[in-house]
């Protein structure tokens, strides 16, 4: 392996996929990575760089194509945008690939093993599927305003979007009648390196019960030239189209933050309807991107809490509560913590017009939302259901829910690398994971979500607290 150097081109055959979308191969013990490199795959392929143990390579060409290889993928910048990086697999392998990842992140990441892994559930819908988008605002070469993503590994360039894939058509609406009134006012996309620049970012929401969708601009300080206008313009061209808001945003870190809204305009809650109950959101709560796919996804969390008439749950990062509303009917209580004050007036409003009253929801951030929870569940609570962000738990508010010593944990993660290194910790803590499902609720990439359920064996347990 001693020619291998950057930018030499070797020849490589992909037999595996890692997490994160690179195919991988293997040269005389040496582990290539390769973008959008396939297992079956024999690719020419340029090295970019290399480690110690391994290497990172982009195709240069493909001499022979993975048998599941989709020549054409339907996206006309995939390869360039870095979001769908498997949409060069048909859906059925995709899934494959993902339970396989799931398992192995479990056994050898976390070093657990000995657990029922049920088939992965497809997502009812693989295109179209997302309910929010971000998308950020920057300029081309030409100093033209563009709407878009990041392009993979830039934080300072923009690949212009007009059409996703995985948005409803009526977003691509929106995205089109944005760039076209940017344009004609002169307003300028943000640049993140000289941190100038007038527009932000555009989150889109959208309603799969309603078709219904709002927006939040998000700009530097100035004025919104013709915002009426803007907000008219966008009824009439995209279908379900009902508010939005302008927010300010002035920090230096480019990411879709609102410090202060300047104004609003139309209606801006949005309404799902979920396993008979009805959710109301507003533009800044959290509930699952995919509302199809959220309706296996707490149908089978509250199949695998195993809940009684006698049970206390805590639904910690609850968002708008779907989690928490889901058990409620089946349980003596539910206590609801989330840090977002707006997800927490969602979730109160939406037990209110379910009929709902043994709930209570708190707004505070981990840890400290943990005292005030132990105050509101009188008797202490036999489920802890967790569902926190991709980065998964912080040490101190992981070890004060092991503190809780809740015989049953059900812990819900979009990313099997933070979930491993937690259930990890659950176990030396004494819980056993019994069960892992798997559910897919990012078809076309390589993201995946799982449902891990963990019984306390008091036996076992060394945790002290």
């Amino acid at each position: 392996m001693g020619k291998m150097q950057k930018n030499s081109l070797v020849s490589v055959e992909i037999d595996d996929l890692a997490y994160g979308g690179f195919g991988v191969g293997r040269l005389d013990g040496f582990v290539v990575f390769v973008k959008h490199g396939l297992p079956g795959d024999r690719l020419q392929v340029r090295i970019l760089k290399k480690k110690q143990n391994h290497a990172q390579a982009r195709i240069e060409r493909i001499e022979r194509p993975s048998p599941d290889r989709i020549a054409e993928p339907p996206c006309p910048v995939f390869g360039v945008c870095g979001g769908c990086t498997w949409q060069n697999l048909p859906y059925e392998v995709q899934l494959r690939w993902k339970q396989k990842q799931v398992a192995d992140t479990i056994e050898h990441l976390g070093g657990q093993s000995d657990f029922e892994l049920r088939p992965i559930i497809p997502s009812p819908e693989p295109w179209r599927y997302r309910n929010k988008m971000e998308f950020s605002f920057g300029q081309d070469e030409q100093g033209e305003t563009i709407l878009g993503f990041h392009r993979p590994g830039r934080f300072d360039r923009i690949l212009a979007i007009d059409t996703c894939l995985l948005q409803p058509p009526p977003l691509d609406s929106v995205l089109r009648e944005l760039i076209a009134y940017a344009r004609h006012h002169r307003l300028s996309g943000y640049d993140p390196r000289r941190h100038e620049g007038f527009l932000r970012h555009a989150v889109l929401r959208h309603s799969a019960t309603r078709d219904e969708s709002v927006l939040v601009l998000i700009t530097n300080e100035g004025e919104l030239p013709e915002k009426e206008a803007l907000a008219e313009r966008l009824r009439a061209e995209a279908p379900g189209f009902k508010g939005m808001i302008w927010a300010i945003h002035t920090g230096v870190a480019d990411v879709a933050r609102v410090e202060r809204e300047q104004w609003r305009w139309g209606d801006l809650t949005l309404n799902e309807h979920l396993n008979d109950l009805d959710f109301e959101l507003s533009p800044q709560s959290f509930f699952q991107t995919n509302t199809a796919g959220a309706r296996v996804l707490y149908e089978k969390v509250v199949e695998l809490a195993d809940l009684g008439p006698r049970d206390r749950v805590l639904d910690a990062y609850c968002g708008a509560g779907a989690i928490g509303l889901h058990c409620a009917r089946a349980v003596e209580r539910v206590v609801g913590v989330d840090s977002v004050r707006e997800s927490i007036w969602n979730a109160r409003a939406n037990a209110q017009r379910n009929g709902i009253d043994n709930t209570v929801f708190l707004a505070d951030a981990m840890p400290g939302a943990l005292a005030l929870a132990r105050r509101a569940a009188v008797g202490g609570f036999t489920r802890v259901i967790i569902d926190p962000p991709r980065g998964g738990m912080d040490k101190r508010s992981l070890q004060g829910l092991i503190k809780l010593r809740a015989p049953l944990f059900i812990y819900v993660s979009c990313n099997p690398a933070t979930l491993a290194r937690d259930l990890a910790t659950l176990a030396e803590a004494g819980y056993v994971i019994e069960t892992v499902q798997p559910i897919d609720l990012f078809p076309q990439t390589y993201h995946v979500e799982a449902i891990v359920r963990l019984r306390l064996d008091a036996g076992l347990a060394n945790f002290t607290g």
